[in-house]
């Protein structure tokens, strides 16, 4: 649009000067007497004095005014830019939040990894549909499309997708949101693992960026929102805008005339005679770039500005017939109210907005006040809806749980300094999933918002305060309360909670177990008081007692359950098939041979994920399951074996037996019907026998492992030195081989004590006819130790993480194309370890 320029001062005033000095210079050549030739220089020296000084003033305060209104619309664009990025960042964590309640659906986890496409496909759809996704496509978690559901339709592929960037961001911080550009086109994408628990996919929902979205922007931030794309193909395209046709024409017309951007730096300038533009690099590279453009009409923003500059040329001629008194007073009274509009700037800038500008003129100046004033307040509101978005839950209406945090941080700061108490509750809703999975999550949905309303009308007193932390847990901080005052007040919460809730023609019923806890009796830190009333809680939900207060033996119970639980579930695990194998390599030293590997068992548990034998070996051995968890891995060991040697892949295979499995009588046997159902040869396998497995029943130990022996089966005697059998048990066992204990083999390099008990077992082994294995060699100094004193074999994350039969493969594959000595340097296993 054209530009109207209002006429400069200093053209104006210079006319004006200009024929005032020629209306004096019209009066010195008349004749007239000296004093009153004199008196006519004075009034025109005193005339053209008193025009120089307002020339002077007027061209001061004409820089001061323009300087200031282009400052303040930098400052728009300053924080219009910040704001919009809140916005941007708001609608992800918003889009981040829908993309969960997908993921964390049972139901679509269940079709997920039973393979339901038809269940996946629907839910895709549905959930598109509902929170106005234009893309929604799921990855299998080798980064492939395996779905790939619009509005429209679903679609199956085995294409790549195109962003790893973010499953890889995803896959760190639990999501990930971007914007990027897909065949031309700009979309927000969000990615959120879908977890069961361990990731087994990527959901990625897509948002176009169009002239809707740049709307909604545009009028949160007061500035013309743009949006531009650049790619190989099409070069620069504007997708979305705010603007008129003829001024977004003018945009595309300047931005096709700039380079492809390579960051954010290389943007050009896009401001104009009739814009300034503030230009943000949403993404970038060599597929493609989208920009966002902030644009401020000066034409508007300068327009406030025109009167007042009529209103000082006005003054100015006014001046000429006053004195030089009047002119301070009126230097005075426009100077005053511009350095008040200028502080309250600074103040602005610095993010003070309790205080507006002074608005008691019902001049010019006063209506620029009072639209400071209107742009303080509406820049606040602005900032306290960012706020609210990101401290209130958005379907209750509750603080979430960084703002309960916070407030209960600040309420234990202040009890802490006037000896108070502190009470805190969590409440969590009986049965609320089968409510979501009879029902739906519409119905979960108007469940909580109504315990969101009765916890409101529950609290009695203006200082207590309901969250809502999660799913369907809640929380209330109670300052200055005792435990006995809490209770009262959970009882108050589960009276509120009785009556059921309608919708259409059915009744839910809403019952809650609520678990209190109190500062300091129950825990001085934060977390320590929320663990606290989580234990309580789980008591009071455990015994159906409706409340409780914690207790400090409510942690040994919740530890106890825990075990027993896990005990209970662990008879199960083999029956579901949830362990599984890993396989660590061992290198010989003399050959880098590396043709056996060591059997590691995993647990997939369906809840609680992939656990360590750390996490379940022990309650095994307590419980006698162990031998059942040991003819597993026996099986499928030698099951894994044949397939090798099918392979021509000659790999040996080291198995751990347990104390229970070396003490049982029937063991060789079951191990000779082992041999048979996969004909496989004893001779392939190496079982480790623990040192301290001697000492329990030497004489039963030795008959099994002869036994054992006799069938063709190797032994070997693991985590040598750390126990206390005698080396005259030892030299009974038929071994071949001692393992030294990881413990001295990965504190070796810094350790000389460590060294000299590595250093003495290797001789020990080696002067009993012995072969001797280190394991957890983690550097290349300790490999070089061990080669140093003769150590036979190796195996350690230096060499090799334990990893799935199929990695381990690829692995040797890998190692056989390379040197020996290119693999010792640089093993190449550790990037694909888990």
């Amino acid at each position: 649009m054209p530009s109207r320029r209002p006429i400069p001062f200093v053209t104006i005033l210079g006319s004006l000067f200009s024929r005032v000095r020629a209306q004096a210079a019209g009066v010195l050549v008349r004749p007239r007497s000296m004093a009153r030739a004199v008196a006519h220089q004075v009034i025109v020296f005193v005339a053209l004095l008193l025009i120089v000084i307002q020339l002077v003033i007027f061209v001061a305060i004409d820089h001061a005014v323009s300087v200031n209104a282009s400052h303040n619309i930098k400052e728009e664009l300053q924080v219009g830019e910040r704001i919009f990025l809140r916005l941007l960042d708001g609608r992800s964590q918003q889009l981040i939040t829908a993309a969960r309640i997908l993921t964390s659906d049972f139901a679509f986890r269940t079709a997920l990894m039973t393979g339901d496409r038809g269940t996946v496909a629907s839910a895709l759809n549905n959930h598109g549909l509902r929170i106005g996704a234009t893309k929604m496509i799921l990855l299998a978690p080798d980064n492939s499309v395996t779905a790939d559901a619009t509005v429209s339709g679903y679609v199956s592929g085995s294409r790549l997708f195109a962003f790893p960037d973010l499953l890889n961001e995803a896959g760190t911080s639990g999501s990930a949101s971007a914007i990027k550009l897909v065949g031309g086109v700009p979309y927000q994408l969000v990615v959120v693992p879908v977890l069961a628990p361990a990731p087994v996919g990527w959901v990625v929902l897509g948002f176009s960026i169009d002239g809707k979205l740049a709307a909604e922007l545009g009028a949160l931030t007061a500035l013309d929102v743009s949006f531009a794309t650049w790619d190989k193909s099409d070069g620069w395209q504007v997708a979305a805008s705010t603007m008129h046709a003829p001024a977004r024409e003018r945009l595309l017309g300047v931005l096709r005339q700039a380079a492809p951007p390579g960051d954010a730096r290389s943007i050009p300038d896009l401001s104009g005679d009739d814009h300034l533009t503030s230009a943000s690099m949403l993404t970038g590279g060599d597929g493609g770039a989208v920009v966002a453009l902030l644009q401020r009409s000066l034409e508007e923003a300068t327009a406030r500005f025109s009167t007042l500059r009529i209103v000082l040329l006005a003054l100015a001629a006014l001046s000429l017939g006053g004195t030089i008194i009047g002119s301070v007073l009126i230097a005075r009274s426009i100077s005053r109210p511009v350095t008040a509009l200028v502080a309250f700037a600074h103040r602005l800038e610095r993010g003070d907005y309790e205080q507006g500008p002074p608005e008691n003129r019902t001049d010019e100046l006063g209506e620029l006040a009072s639209a400071f004033n209107r742009m303080r307040l509406a820049i606040s509101g602005r900032e306290q809806q960012i706020k609210a978005l990101a401290y209130k839950d958005p379907l209750t209406g509750l603080p979430n749980r960084a703002l309960f945090n916070d407030r209960l941080h600040q309420a234990l700061g202040v009890a802490k300094r006037l000896n108070h108490k502190v009470s805190v509750m969590l409440i969590d809703l009986n049965r609320f999933k089968e409510v979501n999975d009879s029902f739906g999550h519409h119905v979960g949905d108007l469940l909580l918002r109504e315990v969101g309303l009765r916890l409101r009308s529950a609290m009695t007193r203006a200082s207590d305060s309901a969250a809502r932390l999660g799913g369907d847990e809640f929380a209330v901080l109670l300052p200055g309360a005792s435990s006995d005052m809490a209770e009262e007040a959970a009882r108050k919460i589960l009276h509120a909670l009785e009556d059921p809730v309608p919708f259409g023609d059915h009744f839910l019923d809403v019952e809650g177990s609520i678990g209190v806890a109190t500062f300091p009796e129950h825990g001085e830190d934060l977390h320590v008081l929320m663990s606290h009333a989580d234990a309580a809680m789980y008591h009071a939900k455990r015994k159906r007692l409706g409340s409780a207060v914690y207790e400090q033996r409510l942690d040994a119970q919740a530890e106890t359950d825990r075990r027993f639980s896990l005990s209970g579930e662990l008879r199960q695990a083999v029956e579901r098939d949830e362990f599984v194998l890993f396989y660590q390599p061992r290198v010989t030293l003399a050959d880098s041979d590396a043709c056996e590997v060591e059997t590691l068992v995993r647990w997939r548990h369906p809840v609680r994920g992939f656990l360590p034998p750390n996490d379940f070996i022990p309650f095994a051995e307590q419980t006698g399951y162990i031998c059942e968890i040991t003819r597993w891995v026996m099986e499928a060991a030698f099951a894994q074996s044949a397939r090798w040697r099918a392979q021509g892949l000659p790999i040996a295979i080291s198995i751990n037996l347990s104390v229970r499995d070396l003490l049982t009588t029937a063991f060789a046997a079951r191990c000779a019907e082992l041999l048979d159902r996969h004909a496989v040869s004893p001779d392939w396998f190496t079982l480790e026998i623990t040192e301290s497995v001697i000492m329990d029943d030497p004489e039963r130990a030795l008959e099994t492992a002869h036994q054992l022996h006799d069938m063709g089966f190797r032994l070997s005697i693991d985590d040598f030195g750390t126990g206390y059998s005698s080396l005259a048990l030892i030299k009974k066992l038929p071994v071949a081989e001692l393992k030294i204990d990881r413990s001295f083999v990965m504190n070796m390099v810094s350790d000389l004590d460590d060294m000299t008990i590595v250093r003495t077992v290797i001789d020990l082994g080696h002067n009993m006819g012995l072969q001797v294995v280190a394991e957890g060699v983690e550097s290349e100094q300790a490999l070089d130790l061990l080669a140093a004193m003769g150590c036979d074999v190796v195996q350690g994350y230096f060499i090799c993480k334990p990893v799935p039969s199929d990695q381990l493969e690829q692995w040797l594959a890998r190692r056989q194309e390379a040197s020996a000595d290119a693999l010792m340097a640089a093993p190449d296993c550790k990037e694909t370890a888990i």
